[in-house]
């Protein structure tokens, strides 16, 4: 736990202090919050073994200072090569869970879906996508049901402690009903936000499920399951950052999209809009690339039962452009 909470500080721009109280000297790890306010961080009292443990930050921190510079190196030459930009305020938000543990890839590890996803999906196939959307919207998934106690480390922290030590005001969003605890969190007054995702499978509720993996409640999404089920590494860029993350595999991204778009109600026709769009693109790079992934993608979506074929024959009959 010790060096952990070390490794943590080591990745934040500060310096080691000095104080006097009263009749000894006492050592402080002193930085900048994301607010811009200046913390301190009790080490311990000014002996050796505090030294030693300073020592140890500064050593540290040079070796993410080295390896920073090579990322930063690493994300321009890939953004110049026509990679795909995420936006400053998300890649914030993505680096931090990334430095938490939460998204590192794994296969009881949280997935990023969505537009997100999506993009990432472009850097791994190595395409940039026609007219590019951005969002502030992250979605995360993960099965409440899955074994975690190997894959999860148990000192990992969840989604809602990860977001309270980034301080930038994200804020629990209320459920429809007051008394079930929030699946979702939003910085007041913007458009930047979390949701928490874990498949339905079965008849409906209305209840939402704590999942260990995302360290919080999720809200059930029907088709979620297959979307998860065998996610992908890969990268999400900024001018001076990278983050890896699971990310669906891109011929289940495809079908699941397809599959969502029928099912979207006619209030939602820019999100069905969108969702074709996407389904459009990755369908004709993966019938070009990888053929026999997506028929095999398909194949597993239609063997999940005839409600499962009829939606996906459904869509595809509707969505005249894929």
């Amino acid at each position: 736990m010790i060096e952990a909470a070390e490794d943590g500080l080591a990745r934040c721009p500060g310096s080691v202090v000095r104080k006097h109280i009263r009749n000894g000297v006492y050592v402080y790890f002193q930085y900048r919050s994301l607010e811009g306010r200046t913390r301190q961080l009790y080490l311990g009292p000014d002996n050796e073994a505090t030294e030693a443990r300073t020592q140890r930050l500064r050593e540290l921190a040079a070796a993410r200072a080295e390896q920073r510079d090579s990322t930063q190196a690493i994300a321009a030459a890939f953004l110049a090569a026509g990679g795909f930009r995420t936006e400053h305020a998300p890649m914030r938000v993505l680096r931090a869970f990334s430095d938490a543990g939460v998204l590192r890839p794994g296969s009881a590890r949280p997935v990023l879906i969505g537009t997100h996803a999506f993009h990432a999906l472009g850097n791994l196939l190595g395409v940039r996508w026609d007219s590019p959307m951005q969002t502030q919207d992250m979605d995360l998934a993960a099965d409440a049901d899955v074994d975690v106690d190997l894959a999860i480390p148990p000192d990992m922290p969840g989604i809602s402690s990860t977001l309270e030590q980034l301080e930038m005001g994200f804020l629990p969003v209320p459920a429809l009903d007051l008394r079930a605890p929030s699946t979702s969190f939003k910085v007041r007054g913007q458009s930047l936000r979390v949701n928490l995702l874990t498949p339905l499978v079965g008849p409906a509720r209305a209840q939402s499920d704590f999942v260990l993996a995302l360290g919080g409640t999720a809200q059930p999404l029907r088709f979620l399951d297959y979307l998860i089920e065998a996610p992908v590494p890969a990268l999400l860029l900024s001018h001076r950052d990278l983050v890896l993350t699971n990310v669906p595999d891109p011929a289940r991204f495809a079908w699941h999209k397809l599959l969502v778009s029928e099912e979207r109600p006619l209030a939602q026709a820019a999100k069905r809009a969108k969702d074709r769009m996407q389904v459009a693109q990755l369908l004709a790079v993966l019938r070009e690339e990888a053929p026999a992934q997506l028929a095999a993608a398909r194949a597993e979506l239609e063997a999940r039962g005839r409600g499962w074929a009829q939606r996906l024959e459904r869509a595809l009959a509707q969505a005249q452009s894929v």
